[in-house]
């Protein structure tokens, strides 16, 4: 008697279990609602019109993942370290309000004066004007008979080697102060690095060309032998600069 009461009890309880959980299965299902509002019209869509949004990279809703490469890489270091610093010096401390912002900013900030000094940094320096402006005029060096033929007193400067004895020196000053005079009355058109011989070649009359080379002999002898010339062998030697001299002036007047 005791066993079926028992068992009654078991099969009570099995069952009132198993029974709630049916109806709640059954209670569960959801019922299916249809909007019958009158004069409704089916959605239609422009397929060509949504393949054309699909070609614009404006309605790119797809996440693409970065490519790998030094940049990225580079942003990511960077990152990591400002995080490191925040950590730093907040620790565990989360700002909040205006700090947040601050720091959320301060990237941009801090690449923001960067731009800035790199522009002051180039109107300084100001490169485009330079580049504007003209050339400057190109700088002749010239070689010092150029220059002592060009710009120079060539009569003071024959003066002043007889003066302090220099007689070799007063017979280049000769030279070149004749080779000016050639120059200027167009018997020779003078040229650095033209020879004397050039210069004979040049001087179409034959007076003026005889007397020419008779200086150069001795200009060659004298500068080029490399020796001391006394006061008595350099006066010998001035006369046929002074007769070259003379024959010029003559030719100037006739």
């Amino acid at each position: 008697m005791q066993r079926l009461i028992l068992a009654i009890l078991l099969s009570f309880f099995c069952f009132g279990k198993a029974l709630p959980q049916q109806e709640s299965a059954g209670d569960s299902i959801a019922e299916i609602k249809y909007d019958h509002t009158p004069g409704l019209q089916k959605t239609s869509f422009d397929e060509e019109q949504i393949e054309d949004y699909k070609e614009q990279p404006e309605f790119e809703y797809l996440n693409q993942t970065e490519e790998d490469s030094w940049w990225t890489r580079f942003k990511k270091w960077l990152n990591l370290k400002y995080n490191q610093l925040l950590e730093w010096l907040f620790g565990d401390y989360t700002p909040g309000g205006i700090l947040q912002f601050l720091i959320t900013v301060l990237p941009y900030l801090v690449l923001a004066a960067v731009l800035g000094f790199i522009f002051w940094l180039i109107t300084k320096l100001d490169p485009g004007s330079s580049l504007l402006e003209s050339p400057a005029e190109s700088q002749v060096f010239l070689s010092e008979e150029e220059e002592i033929i060009q710009s120079k007193d060539i009569s003071k400067l024959i003066e002043e080697a007889i003066e302090n004895h220099q007689y070799r020196l007063a017979v280049r000053y000769y030279y070149l102060y004749n080779l000016k005079k050639l120059d200027a009355m167009g018997f020779i058109s003078y040229q650095f690095q033209k020879t004397n011989e050039d210069y004979s070649g040049e001087i179409y009359a034959e007076t003026v060309k005889q007397q020419f080379r008779k200086i150069t002999r001795l200009y060659d002898f004298i500068w080029y032998g490399d020796f001391k010339v006394s006061e008595t062998e350099f006066r010998l030697a001035e006369k046929g600069f002074v007769q070259m001299d003379n024959l010029l002036k003559k030719k100037a007047n006739e």
